[in-house]
């Protein structure tokens, strides 16, 4: 069968008009997406867009090609919501698409923190005592609650608090004349939108930003400590990433950060991944040090892991044992500790009850008997200087995986951080 002469050029017009619509679609993607520049790619090794300005989230800066480096793809985008309108104690709600990540809260039972922190799936992470409040995408709340201890009613979720701080102790929160308390003063949240078109196929991407300043403040309202905290949310290999950054600055007077081992980056895990509960729950750290073995040890990384209870399960804790909490969905937490802070060492307090915190300042309380250690007494800023510190926080569906928590480290310490 014979064609007729114009069958080329029909085609080569349908291809023309193929090439001006992905050229149009892709136009108007980056029209409408908010705070998005296309410039050269910059691109960290989980592919969050390398923000300008010093990282500072009001710099309406986002790169093209962000997903270009390991292919990891946001088809759903990051969207934030405000659920309180007092600007002294703002609540952000995050979310990836319609699922619920975390809730930042100014004021989480009187210190700034995240609760509740989700897995990929939606699988609550942390315990609900002392907040006890059912959000978003919570819905196992009353479940879980009958495998928590009221224990320890400063371990709220996820906190930055530290127990020496020129001799005020600000991880309790009992009142006295010895205790301090972070007092959130100003805050912003940005969501960031790139686009980038790789073999031909447009694609997009975001992470949320939360940058915030806090006081740390003395009974009688002396400022010890300003700090500015960043949380920058992203995803690598199917997992959520929140890369935090706390900069601490002595602002008035030289500033002490104490050797104890009450500190610093604080989590406190669900009722059912602890290792206490006896049901599957699991701690690992870099070295293969498990559970108990891994406290007060120092570690690039540590893993808490176990099983996370079903919202329809009805059986009473005596009743529920190891072999039928296997059926139950599994997810956890790996913190890491980036390789190239000032302070190079973190010792970690993790807990076979629950606490899972990175503390950078302790030393001869969690053991170290070496010559350096002799004389420590802990990490002293001096007046208007800051001390930045970096961890990286993996929630991640599924129980402990050494290769690929290991490629997440990898991928970590590859990325430039203050």
């Amino acid at each position: 069968m014979r064609f007729s002469d114009n069958t080329a050029p029909h085609n080569q017009t349908i291809h023309d008009r193929t090439v001006l619509f992905k050229f149009l679609t892709l136009f108007l993607l980056l029209a409408t997406i908010g705070d998005t520049v296309c410039a050269q790619s910059q691109t960290s090794a989980v592919g969050f867009p390398r923000e300008t300005s010093d990282s500072n989230p009001s710099a309406a800066t986002a790169v093209a090609n962000a997903v270009a480096a390991t292919g990891v793809t946001s088809h759903l985008g990051y969207r934030t919501e405000m659920s309180s309108n007092d600007p002294k104690s703002p609540v952000w709600q995050i979310y990836r698409g319609d699922q619920a990540i975390t809730t930042y809260h100014a004021n989480l039972k009187g210190t700034p923190g995240l609760y509740p922190l989700l897995s990929p799936r939606g699988l609550p992470l942390t315990r609900n005592f002392p907040m006890q409040t059912a959000v978003a995408n919570n819905d196992n709340t009353e479940a879980a609650r009958r495998f928590e201890r009221s224990d320890h009613d400063h371990h709220r979720s996820v906190w930055f608090t530290h127990g020496i701080v020129n001799e005020y102790d600000f991880w309790l929160d009992d009142p006295g004349p010895e205790t301090g308390r972070v007092v959130h003063r100003s805050g912003d949240v940005r969501v960031r939108q790139t686009a980038s078109v790789i073999n031909g196929e447009e694609t997009s991407s975001s992470s949320c930003t939360i940058v915030t300043t806090n006081d740390w403040l003395t009974p009688d309202e002396k400022r010890l400590l300003s700090d500015r905290r960043q949380f920058r949310f992203g995803e690598h290999l199917g997992d959520t990433v929140i890369d935090i950054t706390i900069e601490l600055t002595a602002a008035d007077d030289d500033v002490m950060m104490g050797d104890t081992k009450e500190g610093t980056l604080g989590v406190r895990v669900a009722g059912t991944m602890k290792v206490d509960a006896k049901l599957g729950g699991e701690i690992h750290n870099a070295e293969g040090l498990r559970d108990a073995a891994a406290w007060g040890k120092p570690s690039h990384w540590v893993d808490y892991s176990g099983p996370i209870v079903p919202s329809d399960w009805t059986l009473d804790t005596d009743e529920t044992n190891a072999e039928n909490a296997a059926s139950w969905p599994r997810a956890g937490i790996t913190m890491m500790y980036h390789p190239d802070n000032k302070l190079p060492t973190c010792n970690w307090h993790v807990r076979t009850y629950g606490l899972f915190a990175a503390n950078p300042f302790g030393r001869r309380q969690f053991g170290d008997k070496s010559a350096n250690a002799a004389n420590y007494e802990g990490v002293k800023i001096k007046k208007g200087q800051t001390l930045t510190l970096n961890a990286r926080m993996i929630l991640h569906d599924g129980g402990f995986d050494a290769t690929k928590s290991a490629a997440h480290f990898d991928a970590y310490s590859a990325t430039k951080v203050k």
